[in-house]
């Protein structure tokens, strides 16, 4: 069960220096001026309904969304415990309007089909990123482990990429219960493919949910017909603004990732404190002059250069209350030539919650 099923239980019951030796308890380093400029399209989300099925399966539970050479969109489901590990084929259409069904469609007629992950479950394949080869290939990432593997467009597994040791789960290192591979972006080029752990390694930083936490993102270059891990290089999620009291339960992390075209990535950080709700942020982030940590066993009292990152959109200015958004993916250009920003939430399969699909306009 992904650690942000707590939100459905919960309802119902300046700069920081540049070289730091420990970062988890500071705001990470950030940069003014020239930034992406992201305005929300139309009013709001487009909700799919609770109700909708396709292939004997309830859409929900949406935790990465990629969209296909062929316009239509697959969206990556989260663990739902025994059954199939799946992908759902979407359609629907962003403009300058925002999100809505296709023409002479309802958002009930969305769907399009299930892609099962042949072997898996989502007891073995809690799937939360993903990203598209240009031939249709799908790349999953899997806290358990964690894990990135290769899929046909079929769902047929092809090939697992390698993990470094020091992100793989023990008792005194790697990741945390549910605190793994939440994202994965493919360089525009298809170069690189970015996965990052959602909160610090055990090795590099105290567990401390409130403060600001050192993650590492983690870089695989191409090689022959798949990819191996190259540099690491230290992104700090926020702290908690406002963090609750008496308990409650709350969470900040690393939710997904997005590679632009110049080499900066955005990174979509998700927040949820029980009596105040979710907090959804996007930030671009630049590697340039940040330090190459993947000979680092553990951060923790290291001298290091995080990755810079610039806040360049706050759900808070939205217009509506957001879901428990955590997928993100490039959406088609608008007849001014604006690419767009399209984000979907995990409803977690529960009726309290909504599975919400929202886009943004981006001005560089």
């Amino acid at each position: 069960m992904s650690l942000w099923r707590g939100i459905a239980l919960a309802l119902l019951a300046p700069l920081a220096l540049a070289d730091s030796s420990c970062p988890s308890h500071s705001r990470a380093p950030r940069e003014e001026g020239s930034a992406p400029v992201l305005s929300m399209l139309g009013t709001g989300p487009l909700i799919a309904p609770y109700g909708a099925r396709v292939g004997g399966f309830r859409v929900g539970g949406l935790s990465a969304l990629a969209r296909a050479a062929d316009g239509t969109w697959l969206a990556l489901v989260d663990n739902d415990e025994a059954t199939p590990a799946r992908v759902f084929r979407l359609a629907f259409e962003v403009s300058g309007n925002g999100v809505s069904p296709p023409a002479g469609k309802t958002p009930l007629q969305m769907p399009l089909a299930a892609i099962p992950l042949a072997g898996f479950t989502g007891k073995t394949l809690d799937g939360e990123g993903m990203a598209l080869e240009p031939t249709g290939e799908m790349l999953v990432a899997s806290e358990i482990g964690p894990s990135i593997r290769e899929f046909s467009p079929a769902g047929k597994l092809l090939r697992a990429l390698p993990v470094p040791e020091l992100f793989l789960a023990t008792d005194k290192r790697g990741i945390r219960g549910n605190l793994g591979f939440e994202s994965l972006t493919l360089s525009p080029g298809g170069e690189a493919l970015w996965t990052a752990n959602e909160r610090a390694l055990r090795q590099d930083a105290p567990e401390d949910v409130t403060g600001a936490s050192p993650v590492r993102l983690l870089r695989y270059g191409r090689r022959g017909g798949g990819f191996v891990p190259g540099g690491q290089f230290v992104y700090v999620v926020e702290p908690i603004a406002r963090p609750g009291r008496g308990g409650g339960f709350q969470v900040r992390g690393l939710s997904d990732l997005l590679a632009l075209p110049d080499g900066d990535l955005l990174a979509l950080e998700r927040e949820y404190v029980e009596g105040r709700g979710l907090s959804i942020q996007i930030f671009r982030v630049s590697l340039a002059g940040a330090t190459d940590v993947s000979g680092t066993e553990s951060l923790m009292g290291q001298r290091y250069t995080p990755a810079r990152k610039t806040l360049v959109y706050d759900f808070a200015r939205s217009g509506f209350v957001p879901d428990n958004i955590e997928g993100m993916a490039f959406g088609p250009r608008l007849p001014d030539g604006s690419p767009t920003l399209v984000l979907v939430s995990d409803n977690n399969f529960h009726p309290f919650e909504q599975t919400q699909i929202v886009a943004l306009r981006l001005k560089m």
